[in-house]
């Protein structure tokens, strides 16, 4: 019997104690916080969906590179056609990070208008299958290319906002809002990209018995000298490996709710989702093409230039605000 009543006891306790932390909070204070600036705190963590990843560049087959294949043997024309290269493509899952940001707004009624800086990271740490136009078994071409794989590591942006926010009078210590806010984002990224033969010469398929039109005829190149190129081109590898930049314009939607500790200052709890362009950088030369400088020798430097579709992320922070 006793033993029921200290259950009952701390029972009653617990109901008093959770009645007076609610009486405390919806106690009715000043509807909203007082008109004027202020200043405000993020710090939170950012995720980012799936990100396709596409390049493409200028260079020629290998069969046209004069470091492989310096006596151009079986060549017809090498000139570049339609421009560009073939585009190649990896697909990289989402990633996960960290903001921390400022701010400073002025609060006039229910409305806010704030400019907002903020740091955001995402580590995707993604290695994929590197994909091009061509069928699996063609691209593979019989496994001559034994490895085939790129992705992206971190992404880092700087960003800066302009920031419309409505404030609902909820006539409590709570005070939740929505927002919408244009900006700009200096964004990096850590990009990498492998193409690697295989380093057994029988493997390599490059010089073998054939003719592609006007552009290559191969059976006429003696044996030992398909040998030797093969031997040339076996175990060859094209890397990349670079941090990337643009400038990307884009649009946060925002969401959230503050709770005022005192009269100048509220914590509170912020949800945005942020979308912008499509990446894209260019210019960028290979670490090393078929494991040479990054040219064929034809006086013209082979480059590179990667793009994304667009940018997007959502991030949960919590937040500070300290009124003048």
């Amino acid at each position: 019997m006793a033993e029921n009543d200290v259950k009952s006891g701390e029972t009653s306790y617990k109901v008093i104690l959770l009645l007076g932390v609610m009486t405390f909070l919806m106690f009715p204070s000043q509807a909203l916080a007082k008109d004027g600036w202020y200043m405000g705190m993020d710090l939170g963590f950012a995720m980012a969906p799936e990100m396709d990843v596409a390049g493409m560049d200028n260079d020629l087959n290998a069969v046209c590179d004069r470091f492989i294949n310096p006596r151009e043997l079986g060549v017809l024309d090498c000139a570049r056609r339609g421009g560009e290269g073939d585009p190649w493509t990896n697909m990289v899952d989402g990633g996960i990070g960290m903001l921390a940001g400022l701010a400073l707004g002025y609060r006039r009624g229910n409305f806010r208008v704030e400019g907002e800086y903020f740091y955001r990271t995402t580590t995707y740490d993604e290695r994929s299958e590197t994909f091009t136009d061509y069928p699996r078994a063609e691209k593979k071409e019989e496994d001559e290319l034994e490895t085939l794989d790129g992705g992206v590591d971190d992404v880092l942006s700087h960003n800066f906002f302009a920031n419309l926010y409505y404030d609902f009078n909820s006539n409590s210590r709570f005070t939740p809002y929505v927002g919408v806010g244009v900006g700009v984002a200096q964004v990096s990224l850590d990009y990498f990209n492998r193409w690697k033969r295989n380093a057994n010469p029988a493997t390599i398929k490059k010089f073998g018995k054939i003719s592609d039109g006007d552009r290559f005829d191969h059976s006429r190149i003696p044996e030992k000298d398909r040998l030797s190129l093969h031997r040339t081109l076996a175990g060859t590898t094209t890397i990349a490996d670079r941090k990337l930049t643009d400038t990307l314009f884009g649009y946060q939607v925002l969401a959230g709710v503050d709770y005022r500790v005192s009269e100048p200052v509220s914590i509170g709890l912020k949800f945005r989702w942020a979308d912008f362009g499509e990446f894209e950088s260019e210019k960028h030369e290979w670490d090393q093409l078929r494991s040479h400088d990054s040219h064929n020798r034809r006086g013209v430097r082979v480059r590179y230039k990667v793009m994304t579709d667009d940018i997007q992320f959502w991030g949960l922070s919590l937040n500070m605000k300290y009124a003048f």
